[in-house]
């Protein structure tokens, strides 16, 4: 039985409830996030649309928000076609942060320290 070996450098946490990744094109629920990177769902009408490489999290209860995050796309994945008379889908979006400042890195290490839950 061959194991395949886990590729995540860092532990995933799920985040409160109400934390969402925003940018300048998608808005959505983080459904996971670690020191190295979050994934997130989002409604897209043209998925063709790039998505900037900045991106913030921001969970509004706690008046949290971590701006500007430098990012890289790892994953982009469908999930489901909307069934409305809107023609749009979700998606998952899957990034991985980059050249964080001491500043930004210290306020995920708080926001994960204070705001999540381990998976699994």
């Amino acid at each position: 039985m061959h194991c395949q070996k886990e590729r995540r450098q860092f532990k995933r946490f799920r985040p409160k409830d109400g934390t969402m990744a925003v940018n300048s094109h998608a808005l959505g629920p983080v459904i996971d996030i670690s020191m190295g990177g979050l994934s997130f769902r989002y409604v897209v009408e043209d998925a063709s649309k790039p998505i900037s490489d900045t991106l913030g999290i921001f969970l509004s209860s706690d008046n949290i928000l971590l701006d500007k995050l430098s990012t890289k796309l790892v994953a982009d994945e469908f999930v489901s076609q909307s069934t409305s008379f809107l023609k749009t889908s979700t998606r998952r979006r899957s990034i991985q942060f980059l050249n964080l400042t001491d500043t930004q890195r210290k306020g995920l290490e708080d926001f994960i320290n204070e705001k999540t839950q381990s998976i699994g």
